[in-house]
């Protein structure tokens, strides 16, 4: 029906609409008369030559054709899901987030659809955004994601960083710690060049500190396995030590100095086209996710 009224509305005739549809026309003719019939109001002007939309038409046409386009698109995804024995989904990310955060939310999507196929690639931040252009990833899930032509943010969270220790260590009772507090103990820290890491620097120099690192590594991964293997104190973001510290085997402790620095976690894909229904439940889970994670913070 809702196609019929389009259809007459674009030809401006019951005839053209009908050899266009390949439906007789006084089948579409009886249709509208009826509709109208429901409606109360005429949804044409029946001219000499040609049909005009009324008023009412007008505006119940603006209603049909969104009605159709988001039924074409729900039909096309529905059609593209059939194609598919097991729907995939493929992810750029960086390694903290791999075997963490991003870990937990798909194990939780698998419990609920088993047959689907997940690709998790971990690679440098300054790549993903290409990837995900380009179109060879899904969905790309990292911190600090610079701006970036054709590509759409679905959602971020903004997220502290700051000292990541045993709950054994001497520092663990405090809420907050200070700069100066961290002299003497091992500092476990990304290389020079990492966001956190910089801004880490410039606060120590501000302060008149000077605190060097024991260990530094490009691997957020490697970071965490050394405080959780009493190597020292690291430098972390809180996300990325999440699981740890709900297992109780590591404590977060924000630094004053750095109270008002953030780093932000996003979840971006490509601009253009439509998203297939599994990367489309995966920006879903995670969009949640990161909300849950704000209204937290």
């Amino acid at each position: 029906m809702l196609r019929y009224v389009d259809e007459v509305a674009r030809c401006g005739s019951i005839r053209k609409a009908a050899a266009k549809l390949n439906v007789a026309s006084s089948a579409i003719n009886r249709q509208i008369i009826a509709y109208e019939k429901d409606l109360g109001v005429p949804l044409f002007e029946r001219l000499t030559h040609r049909v005009r939309l009324t008023a009412a038409g007008e505006i119940l046409i603006t209603h049909i054709r969104h009605t159709l386009k988001d039924y074409d698109s729900c039909m096309e995804r529905i059609d593209r899901l059939k194609e598919y024995r097991s729907p995939s989904v493929s992810i750029a990310t960086v390694g903290g987030l791999a075997g963490d955060l991003l870990s937990a939310a798909m194990v939780d999507l698998r419990a609920e659809r088993p047959f689907i196929r997940l690709q998790i690639s971990v690679m440098k931040a300054e790549d993903i955004m290409g990837v995900v252009a380009a179109g060879d990833f899904d969905l790309g899930f990292a911190f600090d994601l610079p701006a970036f032509t054709g590509i759409t943010t679905a959602a971020y969270v903004q997220s502290r960083f700051g000292a990541v220790m045993l709950p054994g260590h001497p520092l663990a009772a405090q809420p907050v710690i200070r700069l100066a507090a961290l002299r003497g103990y091992p500092l476990i820290m990304p290389y020079s060049g990492v966001l956190i890491r910089d801004q880490f620097d410039n606060a120590c120099a501000s302060a008149g500190l000077t605190l060097e690192p024991t260990v530094e590594s490009n691997s957020f991964e490697f970071l965490k396995d050394f405080a959780l293997n009493d190597q020292g104190i690291a430098l972390l973001n809180e996300i990325d030590v999440e699981a740890a510290r709900q297992r109780g085997q590591l404590i977060f402790l924000p630094i004053f100095e750095l109270r008002k620095n953030f780093q932000t976690l996003s979840l971006v894909h490509r601009t253009r086209g439509t998203l297939a229904p599994l990367p489309g439940l995966v920006v879903e889970r995670l969009s949640r996710l990161l909300a849950e994670r704000a209204a937290e913070g």
